[in-house]
């Protein structure tokens, strides 16, 4: 198996001016685990417009992520099958959007805590909202602590799994969830908030 670890702190000028560390990623092949941490806020895995890439089988793939005004942008290929992916967050602003675009048994999973970030799992983001994963047997889960966040799960699928944790006991207010499982099989969704003023919008074929 190979294995990749990978630290990465933010530089700070006396300035008061912080340096965004970059991760870049181009994957191919399998059997495959990646463990990234950046740390200090401003940092940056990939762009929305240039995402990493990943293609292959058996993937594990660890992003820890501190700070404000974070990013990660991930691509699964249509040949990407039993990948698990682990992002966690903690900050505000930060944004992680996850694209699949085919394969089989692929595995989401994201704590988050903090104000105003954004998660997406689709297959394209439009105006902030996911137009549809195409992939099969696919499993996410979410805990997010904060306000102000937004949640967009796409699935164009058979056989999709949501379980959606916001608050945990703590009331987290103002977020916005939006879910949509669509194409034949087995779908389930399971939402739990605690908070007020959340908006939820769930879709489900």
């Amino acid at each position: 198996m190979k294995y990749i670890t990978t630290i990465i702190a933010s530089l700070l000028l006396t300035t008061s001016i912080s340096l965004a560390a970059e991760v870049y990623i181009d994957q191919v092949g399998g059997d495959l685990t990646i463990d990234i941490l950046q740390e200090n806020g401003m940092n940056r895995l990939n762009s929305e417009a240039d995402p990493a890439i990943v293609n292959g089988d058996g993937i594990n793939l660890l992003f820890v992520q501190s700070g404000d005004q974070n990013e990660a942008d991930l691509y699964f290929d249509q040949n990407s099958n039993d990948t698990d992916y682990t992002y966690n967050a903690v900050g505000s602003f930060n944004i992680v959007i996850t694209s699949i675009f085919g394969g089989i048994n692929n595995y989401f999973s994201s704590t988050v805590t903090g104000d105003t970030n954004n998660v997406s799992a689709c297959k394209d983001l439009y105006n902030t909202v996911c137009n549809g994963i195409i992939v099969n047997n696919t499993q996410n889960i979410l805990d997010i602590t904060g306000s102000n966040n937004e949640i967009n799960f796409a699935l164009d699928s058979s056989d999709s799994i949501n379980n959606i944790s916001i608050g945990q006991n703590i009331p987290s207010d103002f977020n916005v969830v939006n879910v949509t499982q669509t194409n034949g099989g087995f779908h389930m969704a399971t939402i739990t908030i605690d908070g007020n003023t959340n908006l939820v919008d769930l879709i489900q074929n």
